[in-house]
């Protein structure tokens, strides 16, 4: 049966004697497992898993056992050092059998903006140079004076930004970034500090 149901047998004699008797049939649930949703997160973050279990009395277990902070809880905070799969297995404690989920945590390098640089020429710090950024060639880069006008624009970073504009230095100060990595990640933004 598909659920649980209890059955009867009668037995009649010739003579129209009868006697009963019932057998109750439980059908256990089978254990089930979800993972819940990928994520993409920087290297040195976090982020909580979101598991869910059923099939009435069940053990769960994510694996593998790595940089986790407690893998028999469904929502633990895992903080992978690379790209990682955990799966989640729900066993029944009935034994009526096991199910497994996967989530992929995506783990991508942290990118490192830095505040300031000074493009004069000494061969120190004479370009912007953000660390990572490069690894993301999809990546819109936008720098903007305070007027709001762009400044720098550029897709990937292959070629960090020396201060120009059209060729010509930018005056000292502060200017403000948007870079969208291109990953579903929030866009980056802040200010620069350009020295001269």
């Amino acid at each position: 049966p598909k659920d649980t149901t209890r059955y009867y047998l009668i037995v009649t004699s010739s003579e129209g004697c009868t006697d009963t008797a019932d057998l109750r049939v439980n059908v256990l649930p089978l254990p089930s497992a979800a993972a819940g949703n990928d994520a993409k997160i920087f290297s040195g973050q976090s982020v909580a898993l979101n598991g869910m279990a059923g099939g009435g009395d069940y053990r769960y277990r994510w694996t593998p056992d790595y940089k986790i902070s407690d893998p028999f809880v469904l929502s633990p905070v895992v903080s992978p050092e690379e790209s990682t799969h955990y799966v989640l297995g729900v066993e029944s404690a009935m034994g009526c059998g096991t199910a497994t989920d996967t989530v992929w945590v995506r783990v991508l390098k942290a990118v490192k903006v830095p505040n300031a640089f000074s493009p004069n020429g000494d061969g120190i710090n004479d370009y912007w140079n953000i660390e990572a950024l490069n690894t993301y060639p999809e990546a819109d880069i936008c720098v903007f004076n305070r007027d709001g006008r762009i400044v720098y624009a550029g897709r990937g970073y292959s070629i960090p930004w020396n201060g120009t504009f059209n060729g010509r230095p930018v005056p000292a100060g502060t200017y403000y970034y948007r870079i969208d990595c291109k990953n579903g990640l929030p866009l980056l933004s802040g200010w620069i500090f350009l020295v001269r």
